[in-house]
């Protein structure tokens, strides 16, 4: 492990550092995005910290060599952020399902496993050296390694249940795309490198693991820079029509959404570029935080989702109503500022170009 890979590697967790901070300044009533620039910038903190640490110690000691395995620390590093990392499938499917309260109930067994390893740590500290299986099998009568093999074991089981809790349901409120099969299997392969990185001393699995967990949170804190919600779409729910993930389940909305519902249906402000959930909260005299929780039980991730929604219906309505209007006016028209905004949304939610679209609509009308 030299030090120029390190340099290398601490420049891109600082980087991963600067887009979390940025997410979570640009996330808005969105918790998932806000949650995940928190994680990214949490991963970037914690690996920017540890190689400081390994540049130091590869200063003064070039031919350090790893002598431990079931880390504790480690294994207490990974088990709080992969937790939650694991619930954003669930997050994504479900907008608004994962209140505090359901999700301290979710998290609460890692949470009481992570304190306990904590104090364990602070009030004993003494570790039993673990060089090898034979020395774990051979050390199971201690207490400190029992409660590593613990903490290991629920550490993949918890993280696994949680990320495969989606699918137990069999019902979901938005159609998985692309980025969720990749979002899985980064989990997967995330998961098979954290058991390697706890079971094996090597410095080929120790960058891998740094490498793998920066690149997963960068990766994705892109595609929510660009993406209200990048693991899935919202769709109107087609009873005859299955998933892979189950049965499309149309939500069931507060009688709020009704009244923003309609209030949309015969005031198209939404088309103006600037619209705010502030605006719209005034003019329904509601809360911000109120219109937020009513428009997720629609199952929408965010008021920005709904609004583009929105704007899309809207631009369907004026190219079936103003056919002289090319499509560009037609963007401007209904409400987009951007014309990549615009054509990002229309791809995730017809899954072809609006020239395919509307002449595909005109034929049918």
């Amino acid at each position: 492990m030299g030090t120029l890979y390190l340099s290398v590697e601490l420049t891109v967790d600082i980087l991963t550092c600067i887009v979390g901070l940025i997410l979570v300044l640009k996330a808005k009533d969105n918790r998932p995005k806000f949650y995940w620039g928190c994680i990214t910038f949490l991963i970037g903190l914690v690996f920017s910290w540890e190689n400081i640490e390994w540049l130091i110690i590869v200063a003064k000691e070039p031919e350090y060599r790893f002598t431990e395995i079931l880390n504790v620390e480690k294994m207490l590093k990974w088990y709080p952020l992969a937790s939650i990392v694991a619930l954003f499938p669930l997050a994504s499917l479900f907008p608004g399902y994962l209140n505090p309260f359901k999700t301290l109930a979710f998290l609460l067994p890692m949470l009481l496993l992570t304190t306990v390893g904590i104090c364990y740590i602070c009030f004993n500290g003494y570790m039993t050296p673990l060089a090898s299986y034979e020395d774990v099998l051979n050390s199971l009568d201690h207490t400190d390694v029992v409660l590593r093999c613990v903490i290991f074991i629920c550490s993949i089981v918890t993280s696994l249940f949680f990320f495969l809790y989606p699918f137990l349901r069999h019902r979901v409120y938005r159609k998985m795309n692309k980025m969720m099969f990749l979002f899985m299997g980064f989990m997967l392969l995330f998961v098979c490198i954290y058991i390697l990185f706890t079971l094996d001393i090597s410095y080929f699995i120790f960058n891998l693991f740094g490498a793998t967990a920066v690149v997963f949170a960068l990766f994705f804190s892109i595609q929510y820079l660009f993406r209200e919600n990048p693991f899935s779409v919202y769709v109107v729910p087609d009873p005859s029509v299955n998933t892979i993930s189950g049965q499309l389940e149309e939500a069931v909305p507060e009688p709020l959404f009704l009244r923003i519902s309609d209030f949309f249906q015969s005031d198209h402000c939404y088309a103006n570029h600037d619209y705010s959930l502030k605006q719209l909260a005034a003019s329904l005299h509601e809360t911000e935080l109120h219109i937020s929780a009513a428009i997720k039980s629609a199952g929408f991730s965010s008021f920005r989702e709904y609004i583009n929604d929105m704007r899309l219906q809207y631009f369907r309505q004026l190219a079936l109503s103003a056919p002289e209007k090319n499509i560009k006016e037609l963007i401007f028209l209904s409400g987009f500022n951007s014309r990549a905004t615009f054509y990002r949304n229309f791809s995730d939610k017809f899954g072809m170009s609006p020239t395919q679209f509307i002449d595909q609509l005109r034929r049918t009308e």
